[in-house]
């Protein structure tokens, strides 16, 4: 059996586009081999689409590890604490930067950051991200357990997040098509897509191999930490130099020709 974990924007959904008629009948048919396919993706549960979930999943690991499934059951999940959440808020709050604040029932953001974030993508894309769970409101609600947050930057690099909060915190170049200098990911240091599938290889009855596909940043550590890692043609150079192999883009069935290739690969070896 082989467990295929697999990034959502720029590997499974190109970016603002629908999947890959070639991604899907893949991943269908993996499953009927007996292999399981889970999601592996900086989203939160709320914010798959259902061209995404339609596919057939049989668990995912979401909010970049914050949140584990496996079929239906949640088996995993840490947030911020009240400290760390306000720590951050206050943070991007003093510097003027838009948030939007992950849980596992949606994620929150301004009008007007909102609004900013469009225009963002729209310019540097061509087109607003495909994106379920988005919650507009007036102030990032204190009731509500955080699992990420996501800066966007009018000003500031990446670089000066990370030096201000870092150690105790991660920050993450942005994996949604905005340069680092406009958007980024802070996690927590001890969450990433690699944990999430060790979580879910610790709770499973049989062994098997382990295949990871992604295209930026947040997924090197999967990516590295499966016995199998394998990188989009379109994937940071970063996650390139690391991966096993590196398949086409995945408007090109990347996705695909990336299953074919680890079906073989564990075939053969």
């Amino acid at each position: 059996m082989i467990d295929f974990f697999f990034d959502i924007d720029g590997t499974l959904l190109p970016f603002g586009c629908d999947v890959p008629e070639s991604a899907v009948k893949a991943i269908r048919r993996l499953r009927k081999l007996g292999n399981r396919a889970f999601l592996a993706t900086g989203r939160s549960p709320a914010e798959i689409v259902d061209s995404v979930r339609s596919i057939g999943f049989d668990g995912g690991v979401y909010g970049a590890g914050a949140t584990v499934y496996i079929g239906d059951e949640k088996v995993y999940h840490r947030a911020f604490t009240e400290e760390e959440k306000e720590r951050v808020l206050s943070f991007c709050r003093e510097r003027g930067y838009y948030v939007l604040m992950q849980s596992d029932r949606g994620t929150y953001i301004t009008p007007e950051g909102f609004e900013y974030w469009r225009e963002l993508l729209i310019g540097h894309i061509g087109r607003m991200v495909a994106l379920d769970g988005i919650i507009l409101t007036s102030e990032i609600p204190a009731d509500v357990e955080m699992n990420k947050l996501l800066y966007i930057a009018k000003e500031g690099t990446i670089d000066e997040v990370r030096a201000a909060l870092s150690p105790d915190f991660s920050v993450v170049d942005n994996t949604v098509g905005l340069p680092a200098d406009l958007m980024g990911e802070i996690v927590l240091p001890s969450v990433s897509k690699a944990s999430g599938i060790d979580i879910i290889e610790r709770c499973s009855a049989i062994k098997g191999h382990t295949v990871a596909i992604g295209d930026g940043a947040n997924d090197m550590e999967m990516v590295a930490h499966a016995e199998l890692g394998i990188a989009m043609g379109n994937a940071t150079d970063g996650l390139k130099n690391i991966a096993g192999y590196i398949t086409s883009d995945v408007a090109r069935d990347g996705l695909a020709k990336a299953i074919d290739y680890a079906i073989l690969y564990f075939t053969e070896n």
